[in-house]
């Protein structure tokens, strides 16, 4: 299963940068013209909008700039939450651990700093330019046009030849972490034997071939950056002497080749700019292939994690379970459908209980499997599988906080929404107290835990014992508004229960 990082997460902040690069754009053309303008006939007050044009446009760059640095903030954040959560679910190397969480994410944050920027404006100004050149004339609208593609051309050519050793030289610096790191952490077995030198040896060794790797890279940033400065010079000299020679024939006002002029530079400044960080580039692009590199393994060596069709069939098949002195299951076959109300009945110590558990995940069965629709639920990844069920105990727990913090498992929750789940089930609390509950506020409390979780998968275990009648109506028909959307499974000894069920499993 591949998996890349969601980009579309944060896409208000592409908005306002996209605008903000739109009005800077606008600024550029405008200050253009009135810096033409000024030339030409010079006055204070042209002069005074042209320099409130041309600082615009830096105030407007340096708000982009800003929205830029968040976005790699939260990039950040997003990647390093990820790596955290696969931390403990696979082997990792101390080497490529230490080089994805500082050096990787490093790359990705020089690239939203340096790079991302001028990106944005090549996708808005270029366009934007070229259609104001071509108005004003056409001529060199198609100069501009003819001569752009050669510069990506040439970074294609020569990212080629940079990939393969960005890619030696990052295996290097990786190499380096990991044994910096164990020489750190054997240094007193290293002082003991009196290895001190040797250990210093090795990574002065390591730290020398990371250092020529890394040079290597280096070599073909600048031969990019002057590549490409050659070029864009030598367009924009293009430009120039076409303009020149056309507007002493006579065949280009002077005004409309001044500001040509002006716009050209403008025109190949972003290209200009990637050259300088060209090495950022390619660092950015085998930083984010690293990370999802890792991030798939580590979903694949977890187990399933993929979507499942919402709410799910739970099937049992041939299931056994016991414990030391007694079997409670052996070779059970049970079938819940999805989107209804199960009631499961049956004596007292029939394993109602434990059969909540055992789809809870709380408990393994010792043979047998447990499905959700066609997937086997000891093949879905363990996280997955409990963001895909709310189980709610018999006396569910009460945590030394307040019981808005016990309601709301310390997230954050609509205010309004908590007070109306507390209203339909005739539950009065001051939530910001820390006083004890009864078992029946306990349950309607734990049943709220569940609601607020949203699970498709909801376990109640005997939800309306010791409730009042008028209670238990309450909180059935709060069960049974929402069970369209939900496979609820209810163990239960109550008539007013069984009522509401759809299906009836007795054990």
């Amino acid at each position: 299963m591949k998996r890349f990082y969601a980009f579309k997460s944060h896409k208000k902040i592409f908005g306002e940068i996209a605008l903000c690069k739109l009005v800077e754009g606008f600024f550029i053309l405008l200050g253009a013209k009135f810096l033409v303008e000024f030339i030409s006939s010079p006055s204070e007050k042209v002069l005074a909008i042209t320099f409130g044009l041309f600082a615009g446009r830096f105030l407007v760059s340096a708000l982009a700039d800003k929205f830029f640095a968040r976005l790699s903030a939260k990039i950040q954040f997003d990647f390093r939450k990820m790596i955290h959560g696969q931390i403990f679910k696979r082997e990792t190397q101390s080497g490529e651990l230490l080089t994805l969480l500082f050096d990787t994410l490093q790359a990705l944050d020089d690239f939203f700093i340096k790079v991302a920027p001028q990106i944005s404006s090549a996708v808005i100004f270029l366009p934007l330019f070229l259609i104001c050149a071509a108005v004003v004339d056409f001529i060199t609208a198609a100069i501009l046009l003819v001569t752009f593609p050669i510069a990506p051309l040439l970074l294609w050519l020569i990212g080629k030849a940079t990939a393969e050793k960005n890619a030696r030289a990052w295996a290097q610096l990786q190499k380096l972490n990991g044994d910096f790191k164990e020489i750190l952490s054997s240094i007193t077995t290293l002082k003991i034997f009196g290895r001190i030198g040797a250990g210093a040896k090795k990574i002065r060794e390591t730290s020398q071939q990371s250092s020529k790797s890394t040079l290597d890279v280096l070599k073909f940033a600048f031969i990019s950056s002057f590549a490409l400065e050659l070029i864009t010079t030598l367009s924009i000299a293009l430009v120039a002497v076409t303009l020149g020679l056309r507007l002493i024939a006579g065949n280009v006002e002077f005004q409309a080749a001044l500001f040509l002029l002006l716009l050209a530079p403008e025109f190949f400044l972003p290209i200009r700019r990637f050259g300088v960080a060209f090495h950022v580039i390619i660092s950015a692009k085998s930083s984010l292939e690293r990370l999802n590199k890792f991030l798939n393994v580590a979903e694949e060596k977890a187990g399933f994690t993929g979507k499942i069709l919402m709410p799910p069939t739970i099937s049992i098949k041939n299931l056994s379970f016991g414990y030391q002195k007694a079997q409670v299951f052996r070779d059970l076959n049970l079938e819940f459908k999805a989107g209804r109300i199960t009631a499961l009945t049956g004596e007292s110590g029939a394993g109602k209980s434990t059969l909540l558990k055992l789809l809870a995940g709380i408990l393994t069965p010792t043979a047998g499997e447990i499905f959700l629709n066609e997937f086997s639920s000891a093949k879905i990844e363990k996280n997955s599988l409990q963001s895909k069920i709310s189980y709610v105990p018999q006396a569910p727990h009460l945590f030394e906080a307040t019981l808005q913090e016990n309601l709301t498992m310390f997230g954050e929750v609509d205010d309004a929404k908590l007070k109306n789940f507390l209203s339909e089930l005739n539950l009065s609390l001051e939530l910001k107290s820390r006083q004890k509950l009864s078992r029946g506020q306990l349950q309607r409390l734990g049943l709220i835990r569940a609601l607020l979780k949203d699970a498709p998968i909801m376990l109640l275990d005997e939800p309306t014992a010791g409730l009042d009648e008028i209670t238990e109506k309450k909180v059935l028909a709060l069960i049974k508004k929402i069970s369209m959307r939900k496979t609820i499974i209810i163990s239960t000894h109550r008539v007013a229960v069984i009522e509401i069920a759809d299906e009836i499993l007795k054990l």
